[in-house]
């Protein structure tokens, strides 16, 4: 049988991790175009935060006709987001990682073009694909999001481009290597904890040939609507007063803990500790009065 060179090579396996809450209305979907997808090594990891709509019982379905492919776990009740993001991580076995949205959906070529950059790029942590903001129909509605490659960048110049940047790589293909459970944390912000941990390791690559349909299913119009979201008991990101009064208070502070931990040089330690703490503040009130 002939065939092309990408499939004649060894491919490392790839573990998709969906972390789900009552994602009934679109998560068949979004099985059957990760199901789709041209690159055969994966592995999908479904954990359902005690959903009380129609998504365990399409879960179910799934899982009974792709056992080979699909683990399903579920949770009696919402354990909140923070432990539903670790369990897919925890149970998952591959080389490479990705978190998925119960309603997004991907280009079949997006798993293989990610790998395909992260084999030719040893040291980078993060490739992800194009990004189309769709509606509940799967209609685009015209939002737009660049994106940032790192290629060429020294650590510092990575750091606060992934820090300045958008949270759209977090849905991206990651080295697991760099993804420790510890890394997701149970607080506001852990996505862009996650990515400058991430940017302590190794560069973010942009794969221009693959496509990520994000899903805006949410009514929210404001930054103050989504820190709710994030501090209610579904998402149980906010468990004690001082957390739910400055939801954001502990970001910074475990920013500047993961730089003196890295394995960087001294200076360039230095020079981002110098600057990260005046670029989060005018990060977080540039972003606060734009989304008001």
């Amino acid at each position: 049988m002939n065939k092309d060179k990408k499939n004649c090579r060894i491919q490392p396996l790839v573990s998709i991790g969906i972390p789900l809450f009552n994602e009934g209305l679109f998560i068949r979907q979004t099985l059957e175009s990760l199901i789709k997808q041209d690159y055969e090594n994966i592995e999908i990891i479904i954990s359902d935060n005690g959903s009380s709509d129609e998504t365990p019982l399409i879960c179910e379905e799934f899982y009974e006709r792709y056992p080979e492919l699909i683990k399903y776990f579920r949770f009696d009740s919402n354990e909140g987001a923070s432990k539903n993001f670790k369990a897919v991580l925890e149970k998952s076995s591959g080389l490479y990682f990705m978190w998925a949205g119960g309603h997004d959906l991907w280009s079949e070529n997006y798993i293989s073009e990610c790998v395909l950059l992260l084999d030719g790029h040893e040291d980078a942590a993060v490739a992800f694909g194009c990004n189309e903001w769709i509606d509940e129909s799967g209609h685009p509605f015209g939002r737009e999001y660049g994106w940032s490659d790192t290629r060429g960048l020294d650590p510092v110049a990575r750091y606060f481009t992934v820090l300045w940047g958008n949270m759209n790589p977090i849905l991206g293909l990651i080295r697991k290597k760099y993804l420790p459970v510890s890394s997701v944390q149970n607080m506001v912000g852990a996505d862009l904890i996650i990515l400058c941990e991430l940017a302590l390791h190794g560069d973010f690559i942009h794969a221009p040939l693959a496509e990520w349909k994000r899903r805006e299913h949410r009514p929210e119009t404001s930054y103050t609507q989504k820190l709710e979201r994030y501090k209610s008991s579904q998402y149980g990101l906010a468990t004690t007063m001082f957390d739910r009064i400055f939801p954001l208070a502990k970001l910074p502070v475990k920013l500047i803990k993961d730089i003196v931990l890295s394995g960087l040089p001294a200076q360039h330690k230095l020079a981002i500790l110098f600057l990260v703490l005046p670029t989060f503040l005018v990060k977080y009130l540039l972003g606060k009065s734009s989304r008001k």
